[in-house]
């Protein structure tokens, strides 16, 4: 029998995860910042408007992933996953728990540094194969849970799990 649905928690990715494009974003910005004074003061017009039409594209570049982060949130309930994120229109995609096949923890170098991780859930969603929470903290505790859920879906659902092998026999 399927208990009612209940909120176990919400979790969004920290900004860790956009770190190379923070960077990249800062590094364009203070380059052509310094690049579009540099022309105003030596009355460069065409390069002063290309620089600041390029200090202009950096900022909105940069601006562009830190609301697009800040957009996305992921709710865990005792029987899906719920990704909402945009910026001007919302898009929500809902992961039923029976339908996870393999989850794995990430976590690259500035991750660990940190303390933040990755998970990546397998599923059979046609939708999406590969469902990412990327970059949340307590990450550990949020794949023991979901884990936990995902049994219990599993079982209350009465959902097996069948391999099938797909080497081909020739018989000659």
């Amino acid at each position: 029998m399927l208990e009612k649905e209940k909120n176990i928690f919400e979790v969004s990715s920290s900004h860790w995860v956009n770190a190379g494009w923070y960077s990249l974003g800062g590094a364009g910005i203070i380059l052509f910042l310094y690049a579009t004074i540099k022309c105003s003061v030596n009355d460069w017009d065409f390069l002063f408007y290309l620089s600041l039409l390029a200090l202009l594209f950096f900022s909105f570049f940069t601006l562009y992933h830190v609301l697009l982060l800040k957009t996305t949130r992921f709710r865990v309930t005792s029987q899906r996953i719920e990704k909402t994120q945009g910026i001007f229109s919302r898009t929500t995609t809902n992961l039923e728990l029976y339908r996870v096949k393999d989850m794995q923890m990430r976590r690259n170098l500035i991750q660990r540094m940190v303390g933040i991780g990755s998970i990546e859930l397998s599923t059979s969603d046609q939708s999406d194969h590969n469902f990412q929470l990327n970059g949340i903290p307590n990450y550990e505790k949020v794949f023991t849970t979901v884990r936990h859920h995902v049994e219990s879906n599993r079982i209350a659902r009465g959902v097996r799990e069948v391999d099938q092998n797909d080497h081909i026999i020739n018989e000659d």
